[in-house]
């Protein structure tokens, strides 16, 4: 199976369609409250604090962020988790659902969840609408103020578009 990030990208605009988003920056923390679920800052153990920015706990309804985050990475991972539970539901109360570690947990290439993740992620912090509106009048690094992300998902947006 490869990702279907055409399914990611749907997913997004149609949550932001059904709370009635429309302007920047999109509030992921919000939507999650909303949808049900609960956000909680942990401090993660030492030995993993730098390299998991998150997770999903599905049975109890809660995204678990690594406080020590950087507050874009913050807003990108909430986005993400939101991604597993609209996306993944099946797959994250799995056998095969696990934490993975950014700095070397993928033997190879990511999982086709977490690449679809991420570009939820992505379409869900910055809308293509709304970026088209906005890209032709804003440095890549105004955008990313705007929309509350990192310069690399902007970046990233932009080259998607």
């Amino acid at each position: 199976m490869a990702a279907n990030y055409k399914k990611a990208e749907t997913a997004a605009a149609a949550l932001l369609k059904r709370y009635k988003i429309n302007t920047p920056p999109v509030d992921p923390e919000a939507l999650a409250e909303a949808m049900g679920l609960e956000v909680v800052y942990a401090r993660l153990k030492p030995d993993v604090s730098d390299s998991i920015s998150g997770f999903i706990v599905p049975n109890k309804q809660q995204i678990v962020v690594n406080q020590a985050t950087h507050p874009n990475r913050k807003t990108f991972t909430i986005a993400h988790e939101l991604a597993h539970h609209i996306l993944h539901a099946d797959y994250t109360i799995s056998d095969d659902y696990r934490v993975f570690n950014r700095m070397n947990e993928y033997d190879g290439d990511k999982p086709d969840e977490e690449k679809e993740a991420d570009a939820f992620a992505a379409h869900l912090l910055v809308p293509t609408p709304l970026l088209k509106k906005y890209k032709d009048f804003a440095t890549p690094t105004e955008l990313a103020r705007l929309f509350g992300v990192s310069n690399a998902v902007i970046l990233n947006r932009l080259n998607w578009m």
